[in-house]
């Protein structure tokens, strides 16, 4: 088995020509002058999953690829995406026939998650195709031997009821055959600065399930970093940032689909979670080996605020009915801000397609990818930095964070809707931490813990939402007495609730 690390692009059919002019002219290396030749492959691949695909719940794809007269069996699995950087393992087998040899996977893991999809869910069949014409050629780059793929075709559906149903596609794949990843990353960069590409996170097998299979949307949330005591803590680091990343690309890839407001607040909960991880990891990775990407996410930031604005204020309103607020003084409001969201999405989506967007992205995945900050660090501290045990940090890190709530929620203190709505974004990123770290510790403790904080956060979200829903009566001249009464009672109850969540001992303890 390999292991496959490809850097993907999204293209149009002008674009894909004038990529593969200006590889002609720079692809042989300095000391082989000869013309590059393009290999021209018609590509037929057929993916196979369960009725309820099982393979797709656990991030494992299978085809079998027809090119020429070969028929190629490959089982990947989903590995890890930075950016549009793939890296993630892969099987292949000549077969001799256009029929799965399951025999012939030489993974036993990815052989285990086969046999049990099958045991479980029933036979293997076919599910959608991608058809697509690909130009291929191998070039020297920087001294590193680098695959181009040029592809353009479509995604085709299987079966009689949505046969009819296709999705062009058109890209740009390089795969690092031999050298430095860090080459990818500058081709990649040379390709965005150029021609405009921009870094696609989303594969052929994701886009054909989509299309294919109406499987229902659902809301991904930020979960547990996946740690253990004897991780380090510049391990724990990266983790925490892939995790970040990770959701970041998850809504990237559905808010170019559609507008959704959903997909817009899980973005911004995506950068409020990596702004907390640089405070969090602050003894660990030195400040000035970030500022760069700071200084990215700020503008990438900026341009989601106003979206994330009306997105917020399309959420209270909603969530106000589920209360039972029921005004039609505000019905032409709703109408006003969706609409503002619509041509909102559509300038964001566009932002997302430009080189400033992209090249920043990539440069980000090249920091994490390449573990760039070490060159900070410096050898000296390096060996003391890769030795730092992360579950000591851990508890030093959340400890610090008890002492801040206790400083801020403790009774003797009295607070207003307004205090506690103001705290709020300290609150998000206490909630944050505790998925930094919870994984190091005892989970039912850990839970029980963090659900006292996490009720905190979702009362503080109510004043927020009756804050904005009394603001906007008031502007049009509308006064309800309900919204003062559940203000006073859930300031109440917020009283009660920092009581009992500060008399628990910490599960870290």
């Amino acid at each position: 088995m390999s292991i496959e690390v490809e850097l993907k692009l999204s293209a149009s059919t002008d674009k894909i020509q004038k990529v593969k002019q200006w590889l002609v002219e720079v692809g042989a290396s300095k000391d082989n002058t000869a013309a590059i030749e393009w290999e021209q492959k018609q590509l037929h691949n057929i993916y196979y999953d369960t009725k309820n695909h099982r393979l797709r719940e656990t991030d494992i794809g299978l085809r079998i690829r027809k090119d020429g007269d070969r028929y190629i069996q490959s089982v990947k699995s989903a590995g890890r995406v930075v950016g549009g950087l793939y890296q993630r393992n892969e099987s292949e087998s000549d077969i001799a026939e256009n029929k799965l040899q399951l025999e012939l996977v030489d993974e036993p893991y990815l052989m285990i998650l086969l046999e049990e999809a099958e045991e479980e869910d029933g036979p293997l069949a076919p599910i959608f195709a991608t058809n697509f014409t690909r130009d291929q050629v191998t070039i020297d780059y920087q001294g590193a031997e680098v695959e181009v793929a040029l592809d353009q075709g479509q995604i085709n559906c299987i079966g009689d009821d949505r046969v009819a149903e296709k999705l062009e596609l058109c890209e740009v794949e390089l795969e690092l055959k031999d050298g430095d990843a860090s080459v990818l990353f500058d081709l990649g960069n040379e390709l965005i600065e150029r021609f405009e590409l921009a870094l696609d996170s989303e594969s052929k097998a994701e886009r054909g399930y989509r299309l294919c299979h109406n499987a229902p949307e659902y809301t991904k949330r930020l979960n547990l970093v996946n740690l253990t005591s004897k991780t380090s803590a510049e391990a724990a680091f990266e983790s925490v940032a892939h995790k970040g990343l990770g959701h970041w690309q998850y809504y990237i890839k559905k808010i170019k689909r559609e507008p959704s407001v959903e997909a817009v607040l899980q973005l911004n909960r995506a950068l409020m979670f990596m702004q907390t991880m640089y405070s969090v990891f602050a003894a660990v990775i030195p400040r000035h080996s970030l500022l760069d990407l700071r200084r990215d996410w700020r503008e990438i930031t900026k341009k989601l605020t106003k979206i994330n604005a009306l997105a917020d204020e399309i959420n209270w309103l909603k969530n106000s009915k589920l209360y039972g607020f029921q005004y039609s003084e505000l019905t032409p409001e709703e109408s006003r801000l969706e609409q503002e969201f619509a041509a909102e999405h559509q300038e964001f989506v566009e932002y997302l397609q430009t080189p400033s967007y992209n090249l920043k992205l990539l440069r980000f995945s090249r920091w994490l990818y390449l573990k760039k900050w070490r060159e900070a660090i410096g050898e000296s501290n390096l060996e003391k930095i890769q030795k730092k045990e992360v579950f000591p940090y851990a508890r030093k890190q959340l400890q610090h964070l008890l002492r801040d709530l206790k400083r801020h929620l403790s009774d003797k203190v009295s607070l207003t809707s307004k205090d506690y709505i103001n705290y709020l974004p300290k609150m998000s990123r206490t909630l944050d931490i505790g998925l930094f770290f919870g994984c190091l510790f005892d989970d039912r403790a850990r839970r029980e813990y963090r659900q006292s904080w996490a009720d905190i956060v979702a009362n503080i979200q109510l004043l927020e939402q009756l804050a904005y829903l009394d603001k906007t009566l008031k502007d049009k001249g509308v006064e309800d007495p309900l919204i003062a009464e559940i203000e006073a009672e859930t300031l109440i109850v917020l009283q009660e609730m920092r009581e009992e969540a500060l008399s628990k001992n910490p599960y870290w303890n």
